[in-house]
């Protein structure tokens, strides 16, 4: 199996992709096409730096893309069987760079094609996050705002996704915070099994009240514990929290009101440092991203797990649980308080805890 993954700079790809790596042992070999390009361009004796590539004539660019193209070509039909005893082939690229304020494309229309992957994966980051990582490289320094991060990252999504609808092939966003397992799980238990035949693992949005939830420690603990105790049954969970961006626009707000100019906030270690501007620029971006983000993560699942602790309204619940159960998702609520009608109606069937909903799944063989 080909499954090609991809992610604008900054977001940790190839990092999770090495974990994934380390799960999967010798079965799963990874490409990373930059890298590549880089050596290809020392063999044939020149020596590009890292922050020039972008700056390439096209030509010349298209033309080293396309060696690296042509030498995957060539082993191509290594990863092509999809029993458990042959390899995969992960291969780590863009499909466009943000450079200079326009779009640098990252992939061949041709080669992509003849390559033909039978899965994509987009990775995506807090924009936050990824603005720091790019300012610690000297080559991307001071060249994006959150907002052109934000609309970056989208870009490399809707091109993936576009991708894979036209190849007819699935596609996947998966938050870098998320364990490895997530993408190793949709490889060897989704996307391998369904080409072998097999009964697939099943994939869930794990839907909750954010704000409440976020707003106890007791609530968080008991939401991670419901998602452990999924994903130890085989069930493959998507959690919306994986990417926490508003939580950006809140410092920034409180900031704001000490009268201070910029938020701090530190990422792996290290301290950084955000105009309120910036963000108050990009705060709109943000918070439709969320929305359509999330909407995203549901289409990529085959049900939708609802955790709801509170007895409060959620709006973004109830907006997940109608999107769900009007696109053809089964919606089961984990809901241990009195049932609404409303709740009710949009929802397959609702248990008291976390236990019980997957004791309904191993009795249907679902599990």
């Amino acid at each position: 199996m080909i499954i090609f993954v991809t992610a604008i700079s900054g977001s940790g790809r190839l990092d999770y992709i090495k974990r994934v790596q380390k799960l999967a042992g010798d079965k799963l070999e990874v490409r990373d096409i930059g890298s590549m390009m880089f050596e290809k361009s020392r063999q044939l004796g020149i020596e590009i730096p890292e922050g020039k590539i972008l700056d390439l004539d096209p030509f010349a660019l298209n033309y080293l893309r396309a060696a690296i193209f042509e030498e995957l070509l060539k082993e191509k039909k290594e990863f092509e069987s999809y029993s458990e005893k042959d390899k995969d082939l992960i291969i780590s690229t863009h499909t466009c760079f943000r450079w200079k304020k326009h779009l640098v494309p990252g992939f061949n229309f041709y080669y992509l094609n003849q390559l033909n992957p039978d899965v994509y994966v987009t990775i995506i980051d807090n924009v936050h996050y990824i603005k720091a990582r790019l300012e610690s490289n000297p080559h991307w320094r001071g060249r994006l705002t959150l907002k052109d991060i934000l609309i970056w990252r989208d870009e490399e999504v809707f091109i993936s996704e576009m991708l894979a609808q036209y190849q007819q092939k699935p596609h996947y966003i998966i938050a870098y915070s998320e364990p490895p397992d997530v993408l190793y799980n949709i490889i060897y238990n989704v996307e391998k099994k369904k080409k072998r035949g097999e009964k697939p693992a099943i994939k869930a949005y794990l839907s909750y009240p954010i704000t409440y939830v976020k707003s106890r420690d007791e609530f968080i603990k008991e939401k991670n514990e419901v998602k452990e105790k999924l994903r130890e049954s085989g069930i493959i969970v998507f959690d919306p929290i994986s990417v926490e961006e508003m939580d950006i626009i809140g410092a920034a707000e409180a900031a704001a009101r000490e009268g201070k100019k910029e938020v701090v906030f530190e990422v792996e270690g290290k301290e950084f440092k955000i105009p309120l501007r910036e963000i108050e620029d990009a705060k709109e971006d943000i918070v439709d991203q969320v929305v359509a983000r999330d909407y995203k993560l549901i289409n990529q699942s085959d049900i939708i797990i609802v955790y709801y602790p509170v007895t409060y309204l959620s709006a973004g619940v109830l907006s997940e649980i109608n999107y769900g159960f009007t696109h053809n998702k089964e919606v089961y609520a984990i809901f241990p308080h009195s049932v609404s009608p409303f709740l009710k109606y949009y929802t397959t069937k609702i248990f008291k805890s976390v236990d019980e909903l997957i004791e309904y799944f191993r009795e249907r063989e679902m599990i």
